[in-house]
């Protein structure tokens, strides 16, 4: 099994781009500042402000920094903080630097890591496995920005505690989300839950399944009548050679005080071959539908392939074929229109 697909399987507690970043200083005690980057940029007709898709361009920028300072042995203080970077100087009205991860804690090695900020958090066991595509739009949790609106995503929230450790084959998770002031999207409290267990099949492959669950408790003096907010997953990856195949089941739902809830009900499969050390084969399918809410479904084909000029330089070229329905309006249909295919060609390169 090639050295690519076994580091997916290692239980990286720290995001994608921590785990892949350059140590520019190492200290004799162990210490040490680490740097990650990615510049990129895409051409695609996913242009969903008009009745006539146009194709566009987009710059792709990311930015990280963190390390370690050991304090013995077994201890080390851990840090990391990554920004999403936008380039349109004339546009950005210095807004267009948002912070992606931005978290500080302590790795105790065999007890485990404590981090506590905007973590990675253990729900992207789960949602990893739907999210393997150049242009990423994770449907998972789609609704977690609606009573948390520091949730860009389900596995990117602020003001969380979290702890993580690996026993043998199985990852754990476990964290709490403490309560905001945000306007409009006060939240009170919440948790979330998540593992993973690594099965070594001999020639057969690897299996490793996942279940993850989140609840978030809204503030009661919320004008909006949201009271809760809660999310589960149960899916898998299923690695032979130079295939992975995943698939994941999940459910979120919005609960409202006095009116119907909003529930959405997700299913996703894909598929990763790498074909030779250049080129990457994706395929996947997602069909997801909202009763209650916006009444939006998603039905996507998509279809991709990466050529990797280098290990750390890539064209991504796919195409999404929708057959979706943006319902009574898609809370997402300003930047991911369920109703109208696109394509994409991409060029990245991470540092």
């Amino acid at each position: 099994m090639k050295k690519t697909v076994l580091a997916v399987l290692l239980p990286a507690m720290l995001v994608a781009g921590a785990a892949q970043a350059a140590t520019v200083y190492q200290g004799e005690d162990g210490s040490n500042v680490d740097v990650y980057g990615r510049l990129g940029f895409n051409v695609n007709d996913r242009d969903n402000d008009a009745d006539d898709s146009k194709v566009v361009g987009q710059f792709d920028g990311r930015l990280g920094l963190g390390g370690s300072q050991t304090v013995n042995d077994k201890v080390s203080v851990i840090g990391w903080a990554e920004y999403q970077v936008g380039a349109a100087e004339g546009k950005n009205e210095g807004s267009d630097l948002t912070a992606r991860y931005v978290w500080a804690g302590v790795d105790a090695s065999e007890y485990g890591k404590l981090t506590a900020g905007r973590v990675a958090s253990g729900l992207i066991m789960s949602t990893d496995i739907a999210d393997v595509f150049s242009l990423s739009d994770v449907t998972l949790a789609r609704q977690a920005g609606l009573v948390n609106k520091n949730a860009t995503q389900v596995f990117r929230q602020d003001d969380t505690l979290q702890y993580q450790n690996s026993f043998g084959a199985l990852d754990v998770s476990a964290a709490y989300i403490l309560g905001n002031n945000v306007t409009n999207y006060e939240t009170k409290n919440g948790y979330n839950l998540a593992a993973r267990y690594t099965i070594d099949m001999g020639n057969a492959g690897k299996l490793a399944p996942v279940v993850s669950y989140q609840q978030n408790n809204a503030d009661s003096d919320r004008s909006d009548n949201v009271d809760q907010y809660d999310f589960w997953a149960v899916g898998t990856r299923y690695y032979l050679n130079d295939l992975m195949l995943g698939a994941v089941y999940s459910e979120d739902e919005v609960t409202y005080k006095g009116q119907e809830n909003s529930q959405d009900k997700v299913y996703e499969l894909t598929a990763v071959y790498d074909v030779n050390a250049d080129w990457v084969l994706r395929a996947g399918y997602r069909n997801l539908e909202n009763t209650g809410g916006d009444e939006a479904k998603y039905k996507d084909t998509t279809v991709e392939a990466q050529y990797k000029m280098t290990d750390r330089s890539s064209i991504f070229t796919s195409y999404v074929f929708r057959d979706g329905d943006n319902g009574t309006g898609n809370i997402w249909s300003d930047w991911n229109n369920a109703e109208e295919n696109y394509f994409n060609v991409g060029l990245r390169y991470e540092f």
